[in-house]
């Protein structure tokens, strides 16, 4: 595509739209820090709190399939608009809540919200638009998630040492709800026949047609069936492992450690928030090399950030390992649907890539209950953290030897 078309004012307002839209994904965090409040508040243990992201996942997983296909056959408008009202129906149920049905139903709300305002979603209406500079784009949209994140997080836990956790939740949810929805009505949107990938070879007739032509896109059924897909899987399943797992246990890890709760809040604020950079740079840096390397060596940073954890005690530390992880975990909501892209095409991507995310109920699901797990029966979070990073390595293995399952195609 042209960088003057790129660069129009619809185009800039469409990514824009597409970023605001994402700041509902922040919506996960901001309930993870609520941990300590209804722990207390409900007299649970962290177990009981960490079973709540099964179910979650589980619709979580389960929705991105359907949000693929619902993005291919009705469009992306009406799957974002009905995830945003989810979202605001999911806090109220939470902070209402008294029981642990509720609590269930809470999560699955915010898992449908989450599912249809995110990656599936997003990232299909920024790979049909965008043929070059699509990291650039992916980077700029899904950095909303991470602007939600801190600015939900910090606001409820602001608000909460004044008033309770339930109207300080309530208040920020839906004010970020009300935010969301006029850019779902009337901002994101799919390509119309001339517009995106379609009219990227049109845009510059002095370009060799062959050479800019999109290359051959695999259908689901043809991309299942390929080695690099299951190695995906197992990638996605091993970063919500890790990501969850830790975004869930990470305060309370913290205050086991003698930080208080706003100090504890204050960390996840930095891991959400080097995300925004990272974001960004992952994806210029996704320009000018290849997606798959740089996606091993990222997963090689988490690794490299998990082995930290054990030393957290010390601020200094905590901070390194903030800055890795979070830079890392944002970094992969870039690369990874640029590699999906790179590997299986562009046409079927949502339907790909939805049916992917389906790793993330085994892999996210585990994640938060094992480390509870352990942490119940064993006192220390420890060998859960050791077990992670053996997985995160199996994951980096697996990437380096994925190659491109497609050949280009002339038009």
């Amino acid at each position: 595509m042209k960088r003057g078309h790129r660069l129009s004012p619809q185009i800039i307002w469409l990514v824009f739209g597409c970023m605001v839209c994402q700041m509902g994904a922040g919506f996960f965090y901001a309930s993870r820090a609520l941990a300590p409040d209804v722990i207390a508040d409900l007299g649970w243990t962290r177990t009981m709190w960490s079973t709540g992201m099964a179910p979650m996942l589980f619709v979580s997983s389960i929705g991105q399939a359907f949000v693929g296909a619902a993005c291919i056959r009705f469009g992306v408008r009406p799957v974002v608009v009905a995830s945003s009202l989810c979202l605001i129906a999911a806090f109220g149920v939470l902070t209402t809540m008294h029981s642990y049905a509720q609590f269930y139903v809470a999560m699955m709300l915010l898992a449908l919200g989450n599912a249809g305002i995110g990656d599936v979603s997003i990232g299909g209406v920024i790979t049909r638009w965008f043929e070059r500079g699509r990291g650039i784009a992916l980077g700029f949209a899904f950095v909303g998630s991470n602007i939600g994140a801190v600015i939900f997080v910090h606001a409820i836990a602001s608000a909460a040492t004044w008033t309770s956790w339930r109207q300080a939740t309530f208040a920020v949810a839906l004010g970020g709800g009300l935010l969301i929805l006029p850019f779902a009505f009337f901002v994101v949107r799919d390509p119309r026949p001339g517009e995106g990938l379609l009219a990227a070879v049109a845009d510059d007739p002095q370009e060799d047609v062959v050479a800019t032509a999109p290359a051959a896109s695999l259908t689901l059924r043809a991309a299942i069936r390929q080695p690099a897909f299951w190695i995906f899987f197992h990638t996605i399943f091993c970063y919500a492992l890790v990501q969850l797992g830790m975004i869930d246990h990470l305060i309370l890890y913290l205050t086991d450690l003698g930080y208080s709760k706003v100090e504890a809040a204050g960390a996840l604020e930095l891991t959400v928030g080097a995300g925004i950079v990272s974001k960004l740079s992952a994806g210029v840096i996704a320009q000018r090399f290849s997606a798959k390397r740089v996606l091993v060596i990222n997963t090689v940073v988490l690794t490299v950030s998990l082995a930290l954890v054990p030393f957290a005690s010390d601020p200094r530390i905590l901070t390194i390992f903030g800055l890795l992880f979070g830079v890392s975990v944002a970094a992969r909501d870039v690369l990874v649907p640029l590699f999906v892209a790179e590997i299986f095409g562009a046409r079927y991507f949502a339907q790909i890539f939805g049916a992917l995310m389906i790793a993330f109920f085994p892999g996210g699901g585990l994640g938060p209950l094992a480390l509870a797990r352990v942490h119940d029966v064993l006192g220390s979070y420890r060998p859960g953290f050791a077990a992670c990073v053996v997985l995160l390595a199996t994951a980096a293995i697996g990437l380096a030897f994925v190659r491109s399952e497609r050949e280009p195609i002339s038009v």
